[in-house]
């Protein structure tokens, strides 16, 4: 007597594997293009807040320029912000002889991109703490 054989009770079918792996290729589809999104949305993130971060440092830069030296400084460089390498261009126009305005335009120049970023800041010219008399 050999074992028996019991027909009905067989394992899985190449068919219900077939469409399980079907299943399973869409699934994992759907998983690559969402982590795709999220990668990219990670990205324009931190581009955005290194940017942020080099306006600040533009802000300080031209809020800490002796006034007499204003239009030295006049001119375009290359500075960077964490991973975000961007050009700095500064125009100075006079408003009034002891009133400027300072415009900076912040443009990332390296593999992070980010939009082009204007900063405005009015500077007047300091006054003396005290009258100076000949």
């Amino acid at each position: 007597m050999g074992p028996e054989i019991r027909r009905g009770e067989g394992g899985v079918t190449l068919v219900e594997v077939l469409v399980a792996l079907g299943i399973l290729s869409i699934v994992l589809v759907a998983l690559g293009g969402l982590m795709f999104q999220v990668s990219l949305q990670t990205r324009r993130s931190a581009a955005l807040s290194y940017r942020s971060a080099a306006a600040q440092k533009a802000q300080a830069y031209v809020e800490g320029l002796p006034w007499d030296s204003l239009g030295a400084a006049v001119g375009c460089g290359t500075d960077s912000a964490g991973q975000l390498i961007y050009s700095r261009c500064l125009t100075i126009q006079t408003l009034a002889a002891n009133l400027k305005r300072l415009t900076v335009v912040i443009t990332s120049t390296g593999n992070l991109t980010a939009p082009p970023e204007t900063l405005v800041v009015s500077r007047t010219k300091p006054q003396l703490p005290f009258p100076v008399t000949p």
